[in-house]
């Protein structure tokens, strides 16, 4: 229960309740913990939601694969984060996207429809937790526009170039640390890993950026 709690305080869905109602919140939403391995499916393409997934330890990657198996990275999640909150809406309505474990996790699970519903107890959070649905829904909406900037350039120093710059401008600063890996940057921006990695030793020769990993120092 500690845990879940925890987490809850870091997360903007539940923004403005008091600590002392994470417990009731937890019983009136009827929450289930569930623990998965790296690697490990949290969601495939073509389910339902299984309710709101908030991130309780590990790391996610929320993401899209085609027919062929290739994979794009649409973002990632972390600790205090929401997922599925629009699925979970939408609970007609099958998953186009899949959520994938980057290494141990633990998620919990939250009833949307418990939720949405004011309970027999008139608990007077639920209207709180709808407003911050509102703008957990807005936020992810910006981030899905900005990786729309990114993937419309055209050549794949366009796009890492928007990406490192949309960074630098979120983290404030010109040494950043981003949160993916060769392969997983690759996927996010919809390019080849080894295309990637030529583009990347170029802009490092001209005295672009230097990097080592995740790691990146942008230049004039």
């Amino acid at each position: 229960m500690k845990k879940i709690c925890d987490a809850m305080k870091k997360s903007v869905l539940f923004l403005g309740i008091k600590e002392e109602d994470l417990e009731r919140v937890i019983s009136c939403f009827d929450v289930k913990l569930s623990h998965y391995d790296r690697d490990q499916f949290v969601v495939h393409q073509g389910e339902r939601a299984k309710g709101v997934g908030l991130v309780i330890s590990g790391q996610l990657h929320i993401i899209r694969e085609d027919f062929l198996g290739n994979r794009e990275i649409l973002t990632e999640v972390g600790p205090g984060d929401i997922f599925d909150e629009v699925y979970a809406v939408l609970a007609e309505e099958y998953q186009s996207i899949a959520v994938v474990a980057v290494q141990q996790a633990e998620v919990a699970f939250f009833s949307m429809e418990k939720m949405l519903t004011t309970c027999s107890s008139n608990c007077d959070f639920h209207n709180i937790i709808i407003k911050n649905m509102l703008r957990a829904m807005a936020q992810k909406n910006l981030m899905l526009t900005r990786k729309m900037a990114h993937l419309s350039r055209k050549s794949i120093r366009e796009k890492l170039v928007s990406y490192l710059s949309d960074e630098s401008s979120r983290q404030g600063k010109r040494e950043l640390i981003i949160p993916f890996n060769r392969q997983q940057l690759a996927d996010y921006l919809s390019v080849e890993r080894s295309a990637l990695s030529r583009e990347l030793s170029k802009m490092k020769d001209e005295g672009l950026i230097e990097f080592y990993k995740n790691q990146f120092i942008l230049y004039n």
